[in-house]
């Protein structure tokens, strides 16, 4: 019986693993945000805060868009879009940003640190990545459910 419980809860983890990495290929989505903004400097910190995300009305009235679909404008072949977080400071103030950018395909993720920055602007943090929404959860427990997936079936043809 018990062996028949682990074939079949390891055939569902399968079928999710399958079924989640053979989805159409969608979009990236970022957060997409600045600390300086009116509205925005409440959840637009170093550390990100979803649930301070002001509600329709008010991001419609400081005419605030939290996330952008970052691949619509992508056709090149050379270049890929990635969510970029950025701290800087500007002037003297420290201003976290959250926006698309796009990079050189070959170029690698860890590069935007290297990149210059205009005047009276000192970088104190950048960081890209390709995932959607990289400040919070989401396809990561496909990606680790995927890597389990063989040890629980290994272990389960034993029994």
């Amino acid at each position: 019986m018990q062996k028949d419980l682990k074939i079949i809860l390891g055939g569902i983890c399968l079928i999710l693993a399958v079924h989640c990495s053979k989805a159409d290929p969608k979009q990236l989505e970022c957060w997409h945000c600045s600390s300086e903004t009116i509205g925005a400097e409440d959840f637009c910190t170093e550390s990100f805060d979803e649930d301070g995300i002001p509600d329709e009305e008010m991001r419609r009235e400081h005419n605030i868009n939290v996330l952008r679909n970052c691949s619509s404008t992508t056709n090149s072949e050379h270049e890929q879009a990635v969510c970029r977080k950025t701290v800087e400071e500007i002037n003297g103030k420290v201003v976290t940003k959250r926006f698309c950018y796009y990079t050189n395909k070959s170029d690698s993720l860890d590069r935007c640190m290297e990149e210059p920055t205009e005047k009276n602007v000192v970088r104190i943090f950048c960081q890209d990545c390709q995932k959607d929404r990289c400040n919070g959860a989401g396809k990561e427990f496909i990606t680790w459910l995927s890597q389990l997936l063989p040890l629980f079936l290994a272990n389960s043809m034993r029994f």
